[in-house]
């Protein structure tokens, strides 16, 4: 089984579907009614937030290419993190080739990239002419990782 995140690049609360292959798990249609399909859900070591998108009832078809939407978590800004998924039964997603992006000159490659998200800005005071302070509101704002 692989696993490729749409989109690549992301910010906190971007909606992300992790697409999965279910090919060698594909009785996972074969838990228990009550059971839900994935212990986590991951992007690099923070959690996404799945609730209301995924429950018991969820599964994936057997043999294809499968998106699960979920909520990209609290994360700091980083050039590149893995995405991580622990299946109920059949344990914890391996990662493949296919799965990192990489810029046309092939010099610098990700699987996701986090971003600083950007709420707000305003000009708090001062004159446009120069002096003038603006306020940036956000998650992340903080620089990047390596």
């Amino acid at each position: 089984m692989y696993i490729d995140t749409v989109p690549n690049n992301v910010a906190f609360g971007m909606p992300i579907n992790m697409v999965m292959n279910p090919n060698r798990c594909h009785n996972i249609n074969y838990l228990p009614a009550d059971w839900d399909p994935f212990y986590y859900l991951k992007l690099g070591n923070t959690f996404t937030d799945w609730e209301g998108l995924i429950d018991s009832g969820t599964r994936l078809p057997d043999w294809q290419n499968a998106p699960v939407t979920t909520i990209v978590g609290k994360n700091k800004p980083a050039k590149s993190v893995d995405p991580d998924v622990n299946f109920s039964k059949y344990g914890r997603v391996n990662l493949k080739e296919r799965s990192l992006h990489c810029n046309f000159a092939g010099d610098e490659c990700w699987r996701v990239r986090i971003h600083p998200r950007i709420d707000a800005i305003s000009a708090s005071s001062g004159y446009t002419t120069g002096g003038q302070i603006i306020l940036i509101k956000g998650h992340g704002l903080g620089g990047l990782t390596t």
